[in-house]
């Protein structure tokens, strides 16, 4: 199952900015996630600014994902509408399916 996905961000210059997101489920509701950083640039200035502003993003993240109704995870691709970036997210659910669970996943 994939539950990491890797973010690789090309700037100028041959800067590179890499962040992994590792997650980690509690529970059917519950998931710690690990998201080590790292970068070629800037690497005299303190990292804390990038963790930072990485929880900021992470934090408008969960507000969107915890408002959604229903909780239930639809496991056919075909009961929601889907761009490029939720590839994970859609192999995430075969994975799901595969293991035997049917339309929906949840608590």
């Amino acid at each position: 199952m994939p539950f990491t996905a890797t973010l690789e961000i090309h700037f100028p210059d041959k800067d590179r900015l890499v962040i992994m997101n590792a997650a980690s489920p509690v529970s059917a509701r519950v998931t710690r996630l690990f998201a080590p950083i790292a970068r070629n640039f800037d690497t005299n200035l303190p990292v804390q600014d990038v963790y930072d502003f990485n929880q900021r993003i992470f934090e408008e993240d969960k507000a969107i994902v915890e408002a959604q109704m229903p909780e239930w995870l639809p496991l056919d691709p075909a009961d929601e509408g889907h761009i490029p970036a939720d590839m994970s997210s859609m192999t995430y659910r075969r994975g799901l399916k595969a293991l035997g669970l049917k339309r929906f996943f949840g608590y």
